[in-house]
C-alpha cells in the first residue's frame, strides 16, 4: 500500500471557535515500536465540541493545533522494524483504540482500572492528535485493541466510549440491577441511547426523558417503558426512582436526579455538560443518598462492550458520513440537531443533511 506523505486532518487551533481542516497535515512514520493505523472510522462525542469552546485537556504538549477525534477504529498499515514479525500487530490488523494511553504499571493498571491511570495524562483526540485524519501514528501499543471478527469499523470506534463509557458506569451499579429497579435516564443522545440498551438487558424499568421527540421514539424501541422531554412532565413522585442516571451534567437534570432519587438511592453522574453543578449537601447526606462519577472505562470493559456488540445485544444508534463533512456535523452538535452517534469514514461517501 502506497502511504501518502500528507493527509486531510480536522481539529482544534487556538482562539477558533469551530473545528479546522489542515490540508496538509503530516502521515508520520512509525518508530522501533509503534505502527500507523490507517483510520477507517471515528465518532463524534459532544466532548469535542467543549474542546473547541474551552481547549484541550491539561497535560496536552501545547502545540499550536491538535487534532480531534476520541472514538478510533482502524487497520493497520505500517510498522516498526522492532514489530515486523510479531503475530499480534500485523498489517492489516483490525484494532479500536483505547482513548487513554494507560502505562499498564501503576497501582491502578494493575489493579484492572486503567481508566484511572494516575501515569496516563495523554488522550487520543483530548489533548494529542486523534482520529479526525486518514492515519494515526499509535506510540503506545497497549492502547490497541483487536476487533473482533464481522464487527464493522463503525461500530468498533462508537464502542470505545458512547458504549463503554454508559457500559462502565452501569457496572458500578450492576447488582442493584433487577426487575424491580426503577431507573431514571436523562439524556437520550449518543450514550444515553445506547445505556438504555444495557440496561434493558438487566429487565429494569426505565423511564427515560430527553427534549427531542425523535430520541424519545428510539428510546421506546430500545427498551425504555416511558419517555419524557422532562421528568417533571410525568406523574413519578419525587424520591421514588432507585437510580438516576445524568448523561447530561447540566444544572437542571442535576437537580431533578436530586429530586427524584429515593432515600438511599444512588446518582449516577456520567455527562459533563458543565463542569460545576450544585450539591444539596444537608439534604443528600440526611437521606443517604450516594453520587457516583464516572469517567470512561477499562480496557477489559472496552473488549466485553465489543463482545456485547458482536453477540447483539447492543445495537449502537449511529449515522455514518464522509470526514470531509465532519465541520458541518459539528454546527448540527452545537445546536443539538444529531440523532445518536455520529461516525466518519474517510473517502466515504453517503450524507444525512
Amino acid at each position: 500500500m502506497s502511504i501518502p506523505k500528507t493527509q486531510v486532518a480536522y481539529g482544534y487551533v487556538p482562539g477558533k471557535k469551530t473545528i479546522q481542516c489542515f490540508p496538509n497535515h503530516p502521515v508520520q512514520t512509525p518508530g522501533d515500536n509503534q505502527v500507523l493505523l490507517k483510520i477507517e472510522a471515528a465518532g463524534m462525542c459532544h466532548s469535542d465540541h467543549n474542546i473547541l469552546l474551552s481547549g484541550p485537556l491539561a497535560g496536552g504538549k501545547g502545540e499550536p493545533k491538535m487534532v480531534m477525534g476520541h472514538e478510533i477504529a482502524g487497520q493497520i498499515v505500517q510498522v516498526g522494524k522492532n514489530l515486523e514479525k510479531s503475530d499480534i500487530y500485523e498489517i492489516g490488523g483490525r484494532f479500536a483504540v483505547t482513548i487513554a494511553k494507560a502505562c499498564g504499571e501503576c497501582e491502578m493498571c494493575r489493579g484492572g482500572v486503567d481508566n484511572a491511570c494516575g501515569n496516563s495524562v495523554m488522550a487520543y483526540g483530548l489533548n494529542c492528535d486523534g482520529g479526525f485524519q486518514q492515519y494515526l501514528l499509535i506510540d503506545n501499543l497497549r492502547t490497541l485493541l483487536p476487533i473482533p471478527e464481522g464487527m464493522s469499523y463503525e461500530d468498533a470506534a462508537v464502542s470505545t466510549d458512547a458504549v463503554l463509557t454508559p457500559f462502565h458506569a452501569i457496572q458500578k451499579v450492576r447488582d442493584l440491577l433487577h426487575p424491580t429497579t426503577k431507573v431514571l435516564v436523562q439524556g437520550l443522545g449518543g450514550l444515553g441511547l445506547n445505556a438504555v440498551q444495557i440496561l434493558k438487558s438487566y429487565n429494569c424499568n426505565i423511564v427515560a426523558c430527553d427534549i427531542k421527540e425523535e430520541s424519545r421514539e428510539l428510546a421506546k424501541g430500545l427498551g425504555a417503558a416511558e419517555t419524557y422531554a422532562n421528568i417533571g412532565d410525568s406523574s413519578h413522585s419525587i424520591e421514588s426512582f432507585d437510580l438516576c442516571f445524568d448523561f447530561v451534567g447540566i444544572d437542571i437534570t442535576f437537580k431533578n436526579s436530586q429530586s427524584y432519587v429515593k432515600n438511599h438511592g444512588k446518582i449516577v453522574m456520567v455527562g459533563l455538560g458543565r463542569y460545576k453543578l450544585s450539591t444539596l449537601n444537608f439534604e443528600l447526606a440526611r437521606r443517604d443518598v450516594e453520587i457516583i462519577f464516572n469517567f470512561g472505562g477499562t480496557s477489559l470493559e472496552q473488549i466485553e462492550c465489543m463482545k456485547w456488540i458482536s453477540l447483539g445485544r447492543i445495537k449502537p444508534v449511529a449515522q455514518v458520513v464522509d470526514m470531509e463533512q465532519l465541520p458541518n456535523y459539528m454546527e448540527k452538535l452545537a445546536n443539538n440537531a444529531i440523532k445518536g452517534r455520529m461516525v466518519f469514514r474517510p473517502n466515504f461517501r453517503k450524507s444525512n443533511l
